[in-house]
């Protein structure tokens, strides 16, 4: 009877492998025993690629600048003719803004009138399904809140003023600056974000996107 070569274990007539050591029998014949191929997994298809399709900065300002002064028309003529104090103002002011980017977002296809003339649009994170009313709710509040914070800020400037009363509006301008600063970094975030998004875009996961084609 034959013995593994390696390790010296009595072999069987048909054995291809020593049943101790692992070694190829000195009786083996035939072809080698190759290793079973690894099942194929296909790799899933490559996510679609938005770069090209996220609204630049600029638009997004252009777009912005226009629904302001749509807003300044709305706002700014009912609170001439009812005399409204500054802070009574502006929060008539924030409020209108509120539901203004909620409705038209939440129901004219992701658009207010100044992202429509410049074609831009307010998807969902993915890129294609449309916002829905939470998101859009969480985006308007989040930009109203960050604006409330420097909005409220009042202060009297002087028309002569002395070096002190200066100094006063001095200090005042800096605590404005300090409170207008969220608002002002939320607008600017998407000068330099990844995906273009403000900072109430990302609260709501939200993008804006100015495809290629027509909308």
């Amino acid at each position: 009877m034959p013995y593994c070569s390696n390790c010296g274990t009595l072999e069987q007539g048909d054995q291809q492998f020593c049943s101790t050591c692992g070694a190829a029998a000195s009786t083996a014949s035939g072809p080698s025993v190759q290793p079973a191929p690894l099942p194929y997994f296909p790799m899933d298809a490559a996510a679609p690629r938005l770069e090209q399709d996220l609204a630049s900065f600029w638009w997004r300002v252009l777009g912005f600048v226009i629904d302001s002064l749509i807003l300044a028309v709305v706002t700014s003529l009912p609170v001439h003719y009812m005399s409204l104090n500054f802070y009574v103002s502006s929060i008539a002011t924030i409020v209108v803004g509120f539901f203004y980017w909620f409705l038209f977002i939440s129901y004219w296809d992701g658009q207010t009138p100044g992202m429509k003339a410049v074609r831009i649009r307010c998807v969902n994170m993915d890129g294609r399904g449309a916002v829905d009313v939470r998101q859009s709710a969480v985006r308007s509040a989040t930009y109203s809140v960050l604006l409330t914070i420097g909005s409220l800020y009042h202060f009297r400037t002087y028309a002569h003023p002395t070096t002190l009363q200066t100094h006063h509006e001095a200090a005042h301008e800096l605590v404005l600056f300090a409170l207008l600063l969220p608002h002002g970094l939320d607008l600017l975030w998407a000068a330099w974000d990844r995906n273009k998004q403000t900072l109430h875009d990302k609260a709501a996961r939200t993008l804006v996107l100015r495809p290629r084609e027509v909308l």
